[in-house]
């Protein structure tokens, strides 16, 4: 079955900064900085005539990028100058910090701040197998605030430890509007899937809350499926264009951005969406119009923007993104998925319950399985069924897995190290602040 990448080849042709491969309609969408006549191309140019002499029996849709000119590349949307003016109130120096407002590293113009509060999981995995950096006194378990490489990060450039302002410098920021410290970066290079840097978070100074959007928001975290994201509207809060929404036009494509100094590098399972941004963005967290969090915006062009996908953000840094501060729960208890006021209904019915060590007892009867993750797709409330999503490690074999009292099979590769499936759970009619959910599994088999 195509993909994607084997389409990247027309990277090469003039004018091509994007592609991305349709699955379900088979067409190929190629990106251009400018559209220009089929006469006017030298054949290793014109990619129908490309597809076509690869004998591929696809649709070829060309799309204009509104460059006017011959490019590289898309602009990575916080290495431009001069920045925009911003939206009102985003230069303001905020306290404590929301996503979205002016915020970037104190030598660097100006960005975006994003997601708040994403909790580390291993820096040292993190660093050994997805090619993640972190500072050596970053621990498990420590808060972070997300934005992009080179909002935080300066495109590689930054060593660890670099200031963060808020508001940026562009906007007024100096070294009394310092807010964390370059902590954690995946570096910009040919292949990766994410723009995306942390910076340290300090709890009593940050807020959980995205400027401008509603205070319920996020209401979860897209992690899968990201194919059937195609023709949905998403909405960003960033520094210059404020809160502005678009519809998706591709899910998984490659592209090609100019970091400046840094240089164009590919970038694959791309979102791009239509124009909703412009310098000084970058960074911005992008949702759907319910609430999910589904990308973090790093690129784009007069009639595109480009995000990646959040959960690549979460898989290549090494973190978890959560729905709420820790210790906002109503009861006291520090129950991450609750928050007090803006996350609870009229009858103050917690929304979402999105974590799992402090809201969910865990009994796994072996020490084969380890249960990672479990996420909700859907709002908790009382008497309603959603669907939980539990992602399991352990070796290679066959496991049965139960989340309350739902039971089935989960097999982990004799190449995979870890393995995710999907049940129903039931919320207790009677349910009030919280809800405990029982997780149980074990080996059945064990793959040769």
């Amino acid at each position: 079955m195509p993909s994607t990448q084997d389409y990247e080849y027309l990277l090469e042709c003039e004018n091509v900064i994007g592609v991305d491969y349709d699955d379900e309609a088979n067409r190929v969408t190629v990106f251009v900085s400018r559209k220009r006549p089929k006469d006017c191309l030298a054949e290793k140019d014109d990619v129908e005539k490309r597809i076509a002499d690869a004998g591929d029996d696809v649709d070829v849709e060309v799309v204009d990028s509104g460059y006017d000119e011959e490019r590289e590349g898309f602009d990575a949307l916080s290495v431009l100058e001069p920045v925009p003016e911003a939206a009102p109130g985003r230069t303001d120096r905020h306290r404590p910090v929301p996503a979205g407002v002016s915020e970037i590293n104190a030598n660097s113009t100006a960005g975006t701040g994003g997601p708040y509060p994403a909790r580390v999981e291993d820096p040292d995995v993190a660093s050994d197998d997805d090619g993640a950096v972190w500072r050596d006194d970053v621990a498990a378990g420590d808060l972070v605030r997300l934005s992009n490489n080179h909002v935080y990060a300066r495109s590689n450039a930054a060593d660890l430890g670099e200031a963060v302002l808020q508001p940026s410098p562009e906007d007024g920021g100096d070294g009394d509007d310092r807010v964390g410290d370059l902590v954690g970066y995946v570096p910009v290079e040919d292949g990766v899937r994410v723009d995306v840097a942390a910076r340290s978070a300090d709890p009593e100074r940050e807020s959980a809350t995205y400027y401008e959007l509603e205070d319920a928001w996020p209401t979860g975290v897209r992690r899968e499926n990201y194919a059937d994201l195609r023709g949905e509207t998403v909405t960003k809060t960033g520094r210059t264009t404020g809160v502005s929404s678009a519809p998706i036009e591709a899910t998984g494509a490659s592209v090609r951005v100019d970091f400046g100094e840094q240089g164009v590098v590919t970038l694959r399972e791309q979102l791009v969406a239509g124009p909703m941004s412009e310098p000084g963005d970058s960074g911005s967290p992008v949702f759907l119009e319910d609430g999910t969090l589904v990308g973090l915006l790093f690129a784009g062009s007069a009639r595109q923007t480009i995000c990646n996908r959040i959960a690549n953000v979460e898989a290549e840094l090494g973190v978890e993104i959560l729905t709420a501060e820790p210790g906002s729960g109503s009861d006291g208890t520090g129950d991450e998925g609750d928050r007090e006021g803006p996350n609870e209904d009229e009858d103050g019915v917690p929304v979402s319950v999105t974590t799992l060590d402090r809201t969910v007892s865990v009994d796994l009867e072996t020490p084969e399985l380890t249960l990672e993750a479990l996420h909700f797709d859907g709002e908790l409330r009382p008497g309603a069924t959603v669907d939980a999503t539990a992602t399991v490690a352990g070796a290679p074999g066959e496991y049965w897995l139960e989340i309350a009292e739902e039971r089935t099979t989960v097999p982990i590769g004799a190449d995979e190290d870890r393995a995710a499936t999907t049940l129903p759970v039931s919320v207790p009619d009677d349910a009030t602040e919280s809800v405990t959910i029982r997780v149980r599994g074990g080996p059945i088999a064990t793959l040769e």
